[in-house]
């Protein structure tokens, strides 16, 4: 199974850094990390508009919607060359969904409540 995410423009490549994340992005990287720690089998490729334009231009879906739309199409997300999510990133419960049709089991783990790091023992 391949994923590819095509990711707008960020300051870096996850765009989990500097002074106000997107709560979204951080739940995207780990749902990445999950899956390259749980599944070897799946290969995932995240390409940013500003670190990697060459890979928006290679894939013609990817370069059409972008000619068409715009920017706000991103990001973009691919598995096995199917669309699987236009403008937003998909949800843990879709990927999930996808990668059981595939027999590949992935637990994305339990969500923290905000400001609860360290609640019980199954945290941290």
């Amino acid at each position: 199974m391949k994923i590819e995410i095509y990711d707008p423009a960020m300051c870096c490549s996850t765009g989990v850094c500097g002074p106000s994340v997107d709560p979204e992005l951080v739940r995207m990287q780990e749902v990445l990390r999950q899956i390259e720690k749980q599944a070897a089998k799946v290969k995932v490729d995240r390409f940013g508009l500003s670190s990697a334009p060459q890979a928006f231009v290679a894939n013609s879906v990817v370069a059409d919607l972008l000619k068409n739309e715009g920017p706000e199409c991103l990001p973009l997300v691919f598995i096995d060359r199917e669309m699987v999510a236009k403008g937003k990133y998909p949800s843990n419960e879709q990927l999930q969904a996808i990668m059981k049709r595939e027999r590949i089991d992935v637990a994305f783990g339990k969500k923290n409540k905000a400001g609860s790091c360290c609640c019980g023992t199954d945290c941290c």
